[in-house]
């Protein structure tokens, strides 16, 4: 190899490693989740039907019914709101049988863009 194509790949590779290890920016960080204040809120509980609906007719157990929201989490994310509610759900006409599931879930308030992400018993 000539000694100037030598010395050119050299002074490559170095330009390159030293491009590589210079000081960016960190990526930007993820927007932190934010407690749901008002469990009684509108919007909630909207969400909080539809994720009962969603899982009620991809399991069909159509008897599922909301009666309330425990807690909650929202996060901005991708347009819309990333969601973790608490959710009471009645499995029948009787109190008793009542239990609380964990749902995530994201969606657009308004429009028809939403997904249920998981629905698991607590």
């Amino acid at each position: 190899m000539a000694p100037s194509l030598r010395a050119l790949l050299l002074a490559t590779f170095f330009a390159v490693a030293v491009a590589q290890n210079s000081t960016s920016p960190p990526p930007p960080s993820e927007p932190a989740w934010t407690t749901v204040t008002n469990t009684s809120d509108l919007a909630i509980q909207q969400v909080a039907q539809f994720d009962i609906r969603i899982y009620a007719l991809s399991t069909g157990k159509l008897q599922l019914g909301f009666v309330g929201v425990v807690s909650g989490q929202t996060q901005a994310f991708n347009g819309g709101y990333n969601y973790l509610l608490v959710i009471t759900v009645s499995n029948g006409p009787a109190p008793r049988n009542n239990r609380n599931y964990n749902a995530s879930s994201w969606g657009i308030l308004g429009t028809m863009s939403w997904k249920l992400w998981s629905f698991m018993l607590v």
